[in-house]
């Protein structure tokens, strides 16, 4: 962002501020920008993540100017507290606590029960009594080592199964992940890890954590947990919305969240805020990405805003793009050199960035083209390949970034064929769920209705790494074949799926791809899209992309 070649004093939220002439949009003051705390003071606390590198330099000055709270990115997690059994390590953490104190920072812990980063003797096989004192042991003396120092814990962080769907009888323990938690205690460890938090750190506020919280099937599934937790008397006092996001994200779907939160009487907090540009070059961002990406902040603020009465804080998952754990998708408000982009200025004025730069109202879908040609399938990739356009397939919609891959399609007038290259270096089939494993799923959209639920013409296709074919909602498609290759980086996946229909030149369809990443435990940490950011292709079409038959 240039700088300021005029200004024009103005009074905003009660902090004297500076218009900056160049875009008409970006608050400014003497010293730089406003800081974000002053803006939102009254409304809402103001965070970002805590790194020992935020204690000298331009780091620190960052953090102290915008932000009024912190959130540990790392040095809290159960791998770091407690790598080795009974061996708690508070250094960092307690660098991190005094650093706050110092400066008038207030501090939230995060986590205490998770399944990632948790060190393998505390996820190892045991009894129910083992592992309910592990649990105990591990909360009592981390948030009692801390008890009376933070805002607030992210207690159970992740318990939900992605891609489950709230019973009508309301049971949400049906839709837990199945973690080494949930097989050691049982579905009641979450309800014990509240109470142990609360009896360890009784004055801190107790939240549930959890990423896709604008997915409905899962809001419902969080919303239920909240409500019944609060009814039986279990200590918990709000939920947590990661919001990792990306410039394809449909914002009114975190309106329903945030609607159904505060129905359920939860206090809220927007813990991990960061909005990727999926199509980013490694040299930056372009002024229309840059302004897009602007776009999605202002529409989440102003929604902000609006829920401001039940909203307790807003945290930035980083602030600097090149420090941030998905930098290479520039996610954050300023840029390696810790200057504002069009998302700081986004964010300090929501409703005057969106005159500027108005939004469509549903955006336009990625296309991948298909060219004319029918291969043999068997993994040796034919060179009829090479007449196909490449397309990457990296839209994350978990919170980890994972594999990630890219796509060609081929067309005849029968079947459509697809060969998806994944990038994946561990690649694990041991988890008993299908779409836990490292794999490759097919969606296609004959009609290209955008439906929100499957049509007879729709069908999810997925492949293991291994060449294991399973189905999805609509079944099997008789002819369907498919055949894998293990490369130096990964594997190919290549496809063909008969049409229920004649295809032709010039047809468009639905389509989308997504690579589903697991890890060495055969836990799946990230799922890589083409175009629909959602965890909802496996039931509805709307947001699939487009596949042109040229």
């Amino acid at each position: 962002m240039s700088r300021l070649l005029g200004k024009a004093a103005a009074v905003c939220m009660g902090v004297v501020v500076c218009l900056n002439m160049t875009t008409g949009m970006g608050w400014a003051d003497s010293q730089g920008e406003v800081p974000l705390k002053d803006i939102y003071k009254g409304k809402f606390l103001i965070g970002n993540i805590y790194n020992s590198f935020n204690l000298t330099g331009m780091d620190r000055d960052i953090i102290l100017r915008h932000y009024n709270v912190v959130t540990p990115e790392n040095m809290m997690k159960p791998d770091a507290m407690q790598k080795e059994k009974g061996v708690f390590t508070f250094e960092s953490a307690d660098a991190m606590t005094g650093f706050c104190q110092e400066n008038g920072l207030q501090t939230v812990g995060h986590t205490l029960a998770w399944h990632g980063q948790t060190p393998d003797w505390m996820n190892a096989g045991c009894s129910r009594e083992e592992a309910i004192g592990r649990l105990r042991n591990h909360i009592s003396n981390v948030a009692g080592h801390y008890s009376g120092k933070l805002l607030s814990w992210d207690v159970v962080n992740e318990a939900i199964q992605d891609g489950a769907r709230l019973p009508a009888d309301g049971n949400w323990k049906s839709c837990l992940r199945d973690t080494p938690w949930l097989r050691n205690i049982g579905n009641d460890y979450i309800e014990l890890a509240f109470q142990f938090a609360h009896e360890a750190d009784p004055n801190a506020k107790l939240y549930y954590n959890d990423y896709n919280l604008n997915d409905i099937n899962k809001a419902q599934i969080a919303a239920a947990m909240f409500s019944d937790l609060k009814k039986r008397g279990i200590p918990i006092d709000g939920i947590g919305m990661q919001a990792h996001y990306s410039t394809t994200l449909p914002v009114a779907t975190v309106e329903n969240s945030l609607e159904l939160f505060k129905e359920s009487g939860a206090e809220i907090s927007i813990t991990e805020l960061d909005v990727v540009v999926s199509q980013a070059e490694a040299s930056g961002l372009t002024k229309d990405q840059e302004i897009a990406q602007g776009q999605i902040y202002a529409q989440l603020f102003k929604l902000y805003n609006q829920y401001s009465d039940v909203i307790k804080r807003v945290t930035f998952w980083g602030y600097n793009d090149t420090k941030s754990w998905r930098s290479s998708y520039f996610p954050c408000l300023f840029d390696g050199n810790y200057k504002a982009k069009e998302a700081y200025y986004a964010v300090a004025d929501p409703d005057g960035y969106l005159r500027k730069h108005p939004v469509k109202e549903i955006p336009e879908p990625n296309t991948i083209t298909a060219a004319k040609g029918s291969p043999v399938i068997d993994g040796a990739v034919d060179e009829i390949w090479n007449s196909a356009k490449e397309e990457p397939v990296n839209i994350m919609t978990m919170a980890w970034q994972g594999a990630s891959g890219t796509v060609r399609t081929l067309w005849d007038e029968k079947n459509i064929y697809v060969l998806v290259n994944v990038k994946d270096k561990i690649l694990n089939t041991d988890s008993q769920n299908a779409y836990e494993q490292d794999s490759v799923e097919v969606f296609l959209d004959e009609n290209n209705n955008k439906s929100y639920s499957y049509q007879e013409d729709d069908g999810q296709y997925r492949v293991s790494c291994k060449n294991v074919v399973t189905f999805g909602s609509n079944g099997t498609r008789e002819g369907f074949e498919s055949a894998v290759k293990v490369t130096e980086e990964g594997y190919l996946v290549e496809t063909k799926i008969p049409l229920t229909s004649e295809a032709c030149k010039g047809k468009i369809m639905g389509f989308d791809i997504q690579i589903n990443d697991s890890n060495e435990r055969g836990e799946r940490i990230s799922v890589a899209k083409f175009n629909d950011d959602s965890d909802n292709s496996w039931q509805s079409t709307a947001k699939w992309g487009n596949l042109l038959l040229k």
